[in-house]
C-alpha cells in the first residue's frame, strides 16, 4: 500500500544552524539519524550507496529506506526531514544562504512517508515545497501532513497556520536541438486576447484543522476543504506520529545506527 505522509513544523529563527558560513549557499542535508537499510542514488536508482550517519545527501539524490528502516535529514538552516520505512524521497534541491538566511528546499515524495520540522522561513525568496504526483504543498508558516492514498489521491491536512496547495507542472515530451538545447515539442503559441490568471485560480489556501482531498484526475481548484479532528487523524499512523513527535520535542531515546 502506498501511503505518503508529510508533516512540517515551523520553529523560531533561533533554531537556525549557527555553523553556516555567511553568504555561502550550502549543499544537501546531512543524515543525522539512520536506522536499518538506508541508501541513496544519484543516477535514478541504477546504483545505490549505503547512507551512514553524518553523511551528506547531495541535491538530486533519491533516498530510499527498507522495511522497518528510517532516516533523518538535517539541512543547514536547522530544518529536519524524516523518511519512514519502505519510502523514497527525492531531494530535488536544497540551498541555504548563511548571510541572507534564505532557504530553498524542494522534495518529491515518491513512495512511503516523510515528516519534516522546518525552521522559520526568512526572506521573500525562501521556500519549502513537497510534491506528489498530483499536488504541490508549499509552506506558509504551518504544521501539515500530506498523504497519497492507494487510489493515488492526495490528502493535505493542516494543523496550524496555512498551506498553499497547487497543481504540479505537467511534464512534457522534450526534443533536443542540434546545439543540445531542449525544445518543448508540445509548446504552442498563445494568441490574444490574453487573460491574467490569479493565484486563486490554480491554488487553494488550506487553514488550521482543515483538509483537502484531491483525486488522481481531479483539479486542485475543484476540491473542497473540510474540517478534521485530531482523534481521527492519529488513528492511521499512531507509531509514526508518536516517534516524530518525540523527536521534535527532543524526548526520543532511540539511538542511530
Amino acid at each position: 500500500m502506498r501511503n505518503f505522509i508529510f508533516g512540517l513544523v515551523m520553529v523560531g529563527a533561533g533554531a537556525l544552524a549557527q555553523g553556516a558560513d555567511a553568504g555561502a549557499p550550502s549543499g544537501g542535508p546531512k543524515a543525522t539519524f539512520v536506522k536499518g537499510d538506508v541508501d541513496s542514488s544519484l543516477d535514478k536508482g541504477t546504483t545505490w550507496t549505503h547512507v551512514k550517519r553524518g553523511a551528506e545527501v547531495a541535491s538530486g539524490s533519491l533516498l530510499k529506506t527498507g522495511e522497518g528502516s528510517r532516516a533523518e535529514l538535517t539541512f543547514s538552516d536547522g530544518s529536519v526531514v524524516r523518511v519512514g520505512p519502505a519510502s523514497q524521497l527525492k531531494v530535488e534541491g536544497a540551498a541555504f544562504d548563511g548571510k541572507s538566511k534564505e532557504v530553498k528546499v524542494e522534495a518529491t515524495l515518491v513512495a512511503g512517508s516523510a515528516w519534516a520540522k522546518v525552521a522559520k522561513l526568512v526572506g521573500d525568496d525562501s521556500k519549502f515545497q513537497v510534491k506528489t504526483a498530483n499536488a504541490v504543498a508549499g509552506v506558509r508558516g504551518t504544521v501539515f501532513r500530506v498523504n497519497v492514498d492507494r487510489d493515488e489521491a492526495t490528502v493535505v491536512k493542516v494543523y496550524n497556520g496555512a498551506v498553499a496547495v497547487a497543481a504540479p507542472l505537467i511534464a512534457s515530451e522534450q526534443v533536443v536541438a542540434d546545439n543540445g538545447s531542449p525544445i518543448r515539442s508540445d509548446r504552442k503559441e498563445i494568441k490574444p486576447p490574453l487573460v491574467e490568471v490569479t493565484p486563486k485560480e490554480f491554488e487553494q489556501i488550506i487553514g488550521k484543522m482543515m483538509q483537502i482531498r484531491i483525486a488522481k484526475d481531479q483539479s486542485v481548484q475543484s476540491a473542497a476543504p473540510v474540517p478534521f479532528s485530531t482523534e481521527e487523524d492519529t488513528k492511521g499512523e499512531p507509531e509514526w506520529v508518536r516517534w516524530n513527535s518525540e523527536r521534535d520535542a527532543g524526548k526520543s531515546t532511540e539511538k542511530s545506527d
